[in-house]
């Protein structure tokens, strides 16, 4: 058959993957889609991607088509600068306020609204937006969600007067758990028929985030002068980040899943289910 094809999110965040697999040779043996995680999710869900990271929180609506590939994940423990709310009013003062959401993911759309149901007894209206602070998204609500590079444009040059707040740091304080935003899956049709190639998608991938974190700073150096960021402030981003899929990190998933269930953002709680692999 044809090269499995993989998904590879056009993110910062990804920054180890994405060298380990241009640089490192790792992407050789599979066919590369690029893309937001909200078009990477579609395209999973679709079947036209074999394995993909995906928000965390379409494998718990999509599970009957999907295992999770053990071992990698985007987490962090705290507060990680890139996913972000910016607000006019104090975060408490909230309740009933018009909250714009990027478009780009839907893990963080969900973890906003528990935090500010679970930590702030809140209940805003919600849109959609692809408005920047500079393009007026703030004319239109008192709040907006900002995710990965946007979210770093906005860390990094604040602006007077408005409110900022890490909702890594917001979801640590509330549950005292790392938060996994993103998980990599396997279409278990996929699974099903070619677990040899699953096997080696595994290898590729975790080989590539090994590459590249092994060689973060060659890697930073090389995007710094493609993106309005410094090598240092790549580097400082990256270092929060954490690429492992361990026990802890699978019950703080479930918790996630857990209070997304109570807000009726998912039908239920879903096991969490490995595509198998060779170790």
């Amino acid at each position: 058959m044809n090269k499995p094809k993989l998904g590879d999110i056009k993110f910062i965040n990804c920054l180890p993957l994405h060298h380990g697999l241009m640089e490192g040779g790792f992407g050789e043996k599979v066919s590369i889609k690029s893309g937001t995680p909200a078009e990477l999710n579609s395209l999973v869900v679709a079947g036209e991607l074999d394995v993909s990271p995906v928000s965390s929180i379409i494998y718990a609506r999509h599970s009957d088509k999907l295992l999770i590939l053990p071992d990698v994940s985007i987490s962090a423990n705290g507060a990680l600068q890139s996913i972000l709310l910016v607000s006019k009013y104090p975060i408490e003062q909230l309740k009933e306020a018009r909250i714009a959401l990027t478009a780009k993911s839907a893990t963080s759309h969900g973890l906003l609204k528990i935090i500010m149901y679970h930590a702030y007894q809140a209940n805003p209206d919600y849109f959609i937006s692809p408005l920047s602070l500079e393009g007026g998204v703030l004319k239109d609500a008192e709040a907006v969600l900002f995710i990965g590079d946007d979210a770093l444009q906005a860390y990094h040059n604040r602006v007077p007067g408005y409110y900022y707040y890490d909702l890594g740091d917001e979801w640590q304080r509330m549950t005292g758990l790392s938060m996994v935003y993103a998980v990599w899956v396997v279409n278990r049709q996929f699974a099903a028929r070619h677990a040899d190639l699953v096997h080696m998608v595994y290898q590729q991938v975790t080989g590539a985030f090994a590459y590249g974190l092994s060689n973060l700073s060659v890697a930073a150096e090389t995007l710094a002068p493609k993106v309005s960021f410094t090598t240092q402030q790549l580097i400082t981003y990256i270092n929060l980040l954490n690429y492992e899929f361990t026990p802890a990190h699978k019950q703080a998933l479930v918790t996630y899943y857990q209070l997304s269930h109570v807000l009726g953002l998912i039908d239920g709680v879903p096991a969490i289910e490995f595509a198998e692999v060779m170790k």
